[in-house]
């Protein structure tokens, strides 16, 4: 709604003229699009960089506070295994919002948060779980396991020596 010189209309960070140039406002004042991104984009936690016209993940994580990633940059910490299949040659734009545990309904994956870091289920019950103290398999929740001797054990592996 701001009238300008073609002279004057330029970026407020590199001073580039913008009459021939893509470029964005914010506050009442003009930004040429490199610099808009810049500075007021979301940076992705995993590559640093900024997201621009892509579809992305905001974790939401109470240790860590919130964190954004590029779609094919939200992985396992532990395996590198994505948590969303590519989007491939569909362009999907816009913020997928997740917060702690996560589930994606329409993509059919999920993820456990521990430390602030998402893992897959996998890499999780392998890390995370008690292990036997026989056959050192994770004993998962749920799963009959007996608690004697300074560990866990398998209920199968709990026989007489």
């Amino acid at each position: 709604g701001i009238r300008w010189h073609p002279g004057c209309f330029r970026c407020t960070i590199c001073n580039e003229l913008l009459e021939h140039v893509s470029s964005f406002e914010h506050e009442g004042k003009p930004y040429c699009h490199l610099d808009y991104h810049e500075t007021f984009a979301p940076r992705c936690f995993h590559c640093k960089t900024a997201i621009v016209d892509e579809r992305f993940i905001t974790l939401d994580d109470p240790a860590l506070g919130k964190r954004t990633y590029h779609e094919q940059h939200f992985f396992c910490s532990e395996c590198g295994d994505p948590f969303l299949a590519p989007s491939g040659t569909t362009s999907r734009s816009g913020e997928l919002n997740v917060s702690g545990d996560g589930d994606f309904e329409d993509d059919n994956v999920s993820f456990t948060v521990y430390k602030g870091y998402p893992y897959c289920e996998v890499c999780h019950v392998r890390l995370r779980m008690p292990k036997c103290k026989s056959c050192k398999r994770s004993i998962r929740d749920g799963m009959r396991a007996v608690e004697a001797l300074d560990g866990k054990w398998c209920w199968e592996c709990f026989v007489c020596a």
